[in-house]
């Protein structure tokens, strides 16, 4: 028989068992029963579980932040996505809701970045997609800002 039994139907089946007999399939069934409901909750548990990652993919996206995976490419191939002008003189910090922050490593130099801005747009747009950056801040070091 490959149907699910009822409570109902395996009484009347232990019925025609002895008592020893009867007792013990009794138990049987109550166990199998309890694995099949530990298997129903942890069915539901899994689905209902999210990866660490995925959870903070999600906390960051919802904050605006883009994709730690493009954020993580961009900071290692900086210099060759940026070009030398940008690549030697800056950082990337943060790109959120479409803007790319900038830091430069001089404060001097951050008029010029600025002033070449749209360019470095186009060149990680032609990397990472146009959704990925859509404009830049730059800013200067933090000791120069009072951080």
């Amino acid at each position: 028989m490959t149907g699910r039994w009822s409570p109902d139907q395996v009484e009347e089946a232990l019925e025609g068992f002895d008592g020893t007999e009867s007792r013990a399939l009794r138990v049987l069934w109550e166990i199998q029963e309890l694995e099949r409901g530990r298997r129903r909750r942890k069915e539901r548990q899994d689905e209902d579980m999210v990866s660490f990652g995925d959870m903070i993919q999600s906390i960051l996206a919802s904050l605006g932040v883009a994709d730690l995976d493009r954020i993580r490419e961009l900071d290692e191939r900086w210099e060759e996505v940026a070009g030398p002008q940008w690549g030697s003189n800056s950082v990337p910090v943060v790109v959120r809701n479409g803007e790319l922050l900038v830091e430069a490593s001089d404060p001097r130099l951050v008029r010029m970045l600025r002033h070449d801005a749209e360019r470095l747009v186009i060149r990680i747009a032609e990397r990472f997609g146009r959704s990925f950056v859509t404009s830049v801040r730059v800013v200067g070091p933090p000791w120069r800002r009072g951080w």
